[in-house]
């Protein structure tokens, strides 16, 4: 049984100055800055020639970027990931987005239509209290804990954040806001604002509310979840004016709705960088930059447009949101931690989010329960240069009836620079087909070597077998009832 007294005595006694005398903590702070939708390119950080971030584009110049940061395809498996350490699709079952159809204790189901050729597993309906979350692992452990803004993982009150280890707690909404980004926008507990006001700007508010009522004398995390920029696609009107100004017809990335979404969310972060400088936290303050899948790709409707228009392009990544191309699973993850990290540098090696858990334990000098699984590993060596990472492969899994890359369900994994796919049932009479891409020569994925390098996709396959195997994954099966045909590409909606 963990005693809390017995660690804050303990740390106290590594970490120096103790709470009695209020002096400013010797271990970090953490702030975890999580974007709903933002896909890789859509900053100048990136490559983007559209969207305008100052915010991003200061933290990448003081911090390190990440070229290589992987996620979920959805939202809510990623932050299920980045709490509990445990890759959520695979090892608790869920791997889609929490919707009205989700699954308490998910299976696979024994038959399914006659037109589908797969029983597809169902998918988790809430993060179950018996995990154990980052937020209480640094809540025993000395520090305040606090979550903003987006949660969905489940019932704001039966299994929100106030029940996973965050004390104060400003908002646990769904996938949007309520169903607007203007008050009344009507998130679980997010204190209302005035009609009108921008849900971003409320977040915003809150959080440096925070900053500014801290107790001095006890490190912080902060988990700053804001819902821009998924849908309903709606941003404040004077930006939208502005970016439709800049928009080129040639140019994929043209959607100024999305433009000032993302603008408004940079605002945030610059105002939230800005107010650590004013209080003199900067310097002992690890920022975390990161998006939770690619951003979506497919036509939309936005306040203020008269057109449908995809929100945005992830090239020259292939595919998007809700899909395990990279387009779908690579996201913008920027590091900033003044007094460790290189400002300006750039780091290559492949990551996930499943990293944040073991990275914020060793941050904050703790270590994993007896026991506990942990899927990511700690980033702390790559960032302050006096290391690299132990491991060799990442994987994921997506056992989806279809995805927005125009195929059935998959899983992956990464070694190098090849990426192997393999598309469950998706072959010839119901066998399983096989993607594989170097993406050092090939990141947009267009040219795939499965043909030509048979032993590289048995090689990779034997591991991914491994690992779906040691995590408990749950796989779809072939429909007994199945009657040869198949249904039509997207038929499925995306969440």
């Amino acid at each position: 049984m963990r005693n809390p007294a017995i660690i804050l005595t303990v740390l106290g006694l590594i970490a120096g100055p103790t709470l009695a005398n209020a002096a400013p903590p010797t271990r970090p702070n953490i702030i975890l800055f999580l974007v709903d939708d933002l896909g890789w390119a859509d900053s100048p950080v990136y490559g983007s020639t559209f969207y305008e971030t100052p915010g991003m584009l200061r933290l990448a110049r003081e911090g390190m970027q990440f070229t290589a940061a992987y996620a979920q395809p959805l939202c809510s498996p990623t932050r299920a990931t980045l709490l509990t350490g445990k890759d959520a699709a695979a090892r608790l079952h869920m791997h889609q987005a929490i919707t009205g159809q989700s699954a308490k204790n998910p299976r696979v189901p024994e038959t399914a239509r006659p037109d589908r050729i797969a029983c597809w597993p169902e998918s988790r309906a809430q993060l179950p209290l018996e995990e154990r979350t980052v937020a209480e692992a640094l809540r025993e452990g000395g520090y305040q804990t606090w979550h903003l803004g987006k949660w969905h993982l489940g019932n704001a009150q039966q299994f929100g954040p106030q029940k996973q280890g965050f004390e104060k707690v400003s908002g646990a909404g769904g996938a949007g806001p309520g169903g607007s980004y203007f008050a009344p926008y009507n998130v679980p507990l997010l204190p209302a604002g005035t009609n009108g006001e921008y849900v971003c700007e409320r977040l915003t508010a809150e959080a440096l509310k925070l900053l500014e009522e801290r107790d001095p004398a006890k490190p912080f995390f902060m988990y700053l979840a804001h819902f821009n920029v998924h849908s309903p696609y709606m941003a404040k009107p004077e930006l939208v004016e502005y970016f439709k100004t800049k928009a080129d017809p040639k140019n994929p990335q043209r959607n100024p709705v999305m433009a000032a979404m993302i603008r408004s969310m940079d605002d945030s972060l610059s105002a939230l960088l800005d107010k650590l400088d004013a209080l003199n936290l900067a310097t002992n303050t690890v920022f975390l930059f990161l998006s939770d899948n690619g951003g979506v790709h497919w036509p939309n409707r936005a306040r203020g447009l008269d057109e449908m228009l995809p929100p945005t392009s992830n090239l020259p990544l292939r595919g998007g949101k809700c899909c395990f191309y990279e387009g779908g699973i690579r996201v913008p993850l920027l590091v900033r931690w003044s007094s460790r990290v290189k400002s300006g540098s750039t780091m290559d090696t492949p990551v996930h989010v499943a990293d944040f858990f073991p990275t914020a334990l060793a941050l904050a000098g703790l270590k994993p329960e007896a026991g506990q699984v942990l899927d990511g590993e700690n980033l702390v060596p790559l960032l302050t240069g006096a290391g690299r990472l132990k491991r060799d492969t990442l994987f994921g899994h997506f056992p989806r009836a279809t995805t927005l890359a125009q195929t059935m369900g998959g899983s992956w994994v990464r070694e190098g620079d090849f990426k192997m796919i393999r598309l469950w049932l998706a072959g010839e009479n119901g066998a399983d087909a096989y993607e594989l891409y170097d993406l050092k020569a090939d990141l947009g994925e267009q040219k795939n070597l499965a043909a030509v390098m048979p032993e590289k996709v048995t090689a990779m396959n034997r591991k991914l077998e491994a690992w779906l195997a040691e995590t408990g994954a749950l796989r779809p099966k072939r429909n007994p009832n199945w009657n040869g045909k198949r249904p039509a590409v997207g038929e499925d909606n995306p969440e």
